[in-house]
């Protein structure tokens, strides 16, 4: 059996308030996927997974994303990667405006375009290629770059 956290345990855990937990599951951003059950005496009960989930919501609500955003990113995610990537398996970024999500195979996507590709640049390699360029081509360029 998969161990689940209860709504209070979840925002001790997450730093949440429980009007904040209860709003976004009675919304539908995020999900108990133990147990969701309504009514009197039933506990909704998070999974590890879900934890993870509402710990991102989190981080984008404080880095000024809003809900809308967030709901609409957290759907694309499944559409792109699928529904049996962990959310804890990717890396999300955010500049506050749009979201970002990495792929498996290295590409950086918006979240709020539909999946829209996005073009990056590390420049680390970039510098080691242009020091190795420089050096073949111009030898005697490089000594005196590094004195």
């Amino acid at each position: 059996m998969q161990q689940g956290y209860t709504g209070p345990e979840v925002c001790k855990i997450t730093g949440i308030t429980y009007r904040q937990l209860d709003h976004w599951t009675t919304s539908k951003l995020i999900y108990a996927s133990i147990r969701n059950l309504k009514g009197s005496g039933f506990h909704r009960i998070y999974s590890f997974q879900d934890i993870i989930q509402i710990k991102l919501v989190n981080k984008l609500r404080e880095a000024g994303v809003s809900l809308q955003k967030i709901r609409i990113a957290l759907k694309n995610i499944e559409n792109i990667l699928g529904d049996d990537t962990q959310i804890s398996d990717v890396s999300i970024f955010s500049d506050g405006k749009s979201i970002y999500v990495i792929s498996d195979n290295d590409q950086m996507i918006d979240l709020l375009k539909s999946g829209q590709a996005v073009f990056g640049i590390s420049l680390g390699p970039v510098h080691t290629e242009a020091e190795a360029e420089i050096f073949s081509l111009y030898p005697d360029k490089v000594s005196s770059q590094n004195a």
